[in-house]
């Protein structure tokens, strides 16, 4: 018994050694309990952090056209004048535009957040658009008109594009057969100023996309004179957050 108390002893065994792993695993296992029991968080305490509601927001009836796409217009007139001859450096006009189309996206490809105090409009590139329910005079609901007619209107675009791609291809042969001595950069330029049309309806209709699936516009009028349109699937549900949040 002496030999087999030494050798237990020199392996490190210790008579309480299971009592003290089935304490620290109990301990364990209780220290996970609040966490999946008792630890709910109320629905108040999410909107502390802000929740991101599933929506798109159209900040102006131009989509930002007359914000982004006129003054690059009037750049892109501007730097044809200026380059005009030039056949590397009148490539930056039509990329000026090419960048506009894309500012356009971004532009209105928005997260709608929302705190007790405040709706966050997030934008890329873009100042995120701050609404404070405060100011929220009058809201109301109705019918989404893209989903409702979003076939028709997806008809007349491919139709459109159709078209216009008949007539891009035709341009770029008859370019391309007038400049067969031009350089590459005149060739390039060639095809950005014959697709220019084409991405524009093309980006319109990203825009359109973004919009059509939800059924239901939830109108927002403010004291600052502006007007949102938020494209929700339960305008009722934004609607009784604004109420309960201003009253």
């Amino acid at each position: 018994m002496i030999f087999v108390k030494y050798f237990r002893k020199l392996m490190g065994w210790c008579p309480m050694k299971k009592s003290l792993q089935k304490e620290k695993k109990e301990n364990w296992f209780c220290s996970f309990k609040p966490e999946n029991e008792s630890q709910l968080v109320p629905p108040s305490a999410g909107l502390e952090e802000g929740k991101v509601l599933k929506a798109q927001v159209s900040l102006s009836r131009d989509i930002g056209i007359i914000r982004i796409v006129f003054p690059a217009m009037i750049v892109f007139i501007i730097l044809g004048i200026c380059f005009y001859g030039n056949f590397f450096l009148d490539i930056f006009p039509f990329l000026i535009m090419y960048l506009a189309f894309l500012a356009l996206i971004l532009y209105n490809r928005n997260t709608v957040m929302l705190t007790p105090e405040k709706v966050i409009i997030r934008r890329h590139l873009f100042k995120p658009l701050v609404l404070k329910k405060d100011d929220i005079l009058q809201t109301s609901a109705s019918k989404n008109k893209n989903h409702s007619y979003r076939w028709p209107i997806r008809l007349l675009f491919f139709t459109a594009l159709a078209t216009q791609l008949f007539q891009v291809v035709e341009g770029i042969i008859r370019g391309l057969q007038l400049r067969e001595a031009a350089p590459l950069s005149a060739k390039f330029s060639l095809f950005l100023g014959e697709f220019q049309i084409v991405a524009f309806l093309l980006t319109l209709y990203y825009i359109f996309e973004l919009i059509t699936p939800y059924k239901q516009t939830l109108k927002v009028t403010t004291r600052s004179d502006l007007n949102l349109e938020f494209y929700i699937e339960k305008p009722e549900e934004l609607t009784s957050i604004l109420k309960n949040e201003t009253e």
